[in-house]
């Protein structure tokens, strides 16, 4: 595994499992968050976020944390090596987000680089946006014969499990 694709609802965990991948077999971790949003939780412009995904994408080591635009996320995923779709029920994505959204007040710093988390109004929406997109989500990330290097996490135990079987890589050492 040298270009993995980490895809799913917000307050899945994609970012903890992006950045132990990116540990476990010492490749760099990007996050589409990070981009993709301005301080103060505006949108970035499309055009900017769009050539550095695929600057990202056109490395030849990488786990990318994130969606973005949706022409970007096709040619990530023709690119990636393994696609690892966290798809857990709304109900863990809503719970753990809620609770993100908690610690992140508490501790005065959010994720993306926002000093405060979003609006819990504009998060709840997004969780049952991108929960509504599970099929075009899944469509995108099978086809071509994409579905050889999908792995579907639909649980907490399906994450750690998985990531306990990615066999660690030494630094410099490609599999």
């Amino acid at each position: 595994m040298q270009r993995i694709a980490v895809i799913g609802n917000g307050g899945g965990g994609k970012s903890t499992l992006a950045r132990e991948l990116g540990r476990h077999l010492s490749l760099p971790v990007y996050e589409v968050d990070e981009v993709q949003w301005l301080s103060g939780w505006r949108r970035a412009p499309l055009d900017a976020v769009a050539q550095t995904l695929e600057g990202w994408a056109a490395e030849d080591v990488w786990v990318i944390d994130g969606f973005g635009p949706w022409p970007v996320i096709d040619r990530r995923m023709a690119r990636a090596d393994t696609i690892v779709y966290v798809d857990l029920p709304l109900r863990t994505h809503l719970w753990w987000a809620a609770k993100r959204q908690v610690l992140s007040l508490v501790r005065g710093q959010a994720w993306a680089g926002q000093s405060a988390p979003p609006s819990s109004l504009l998060l709840f929406r997004t969780l049952r946006r991108v929960h509504a997109m599970r099929f075009d989500l899944l469509e995108l990330v099978t086809k071509d014969g994409r579905a050889t290097k999908l792995v579907h996490l639909r649980s907490p135990r399906d994450i750690a499990r998985w990531l306990g079987g990615v066999t660690r890589t030494p630094a410099g050492v490609p599999d």
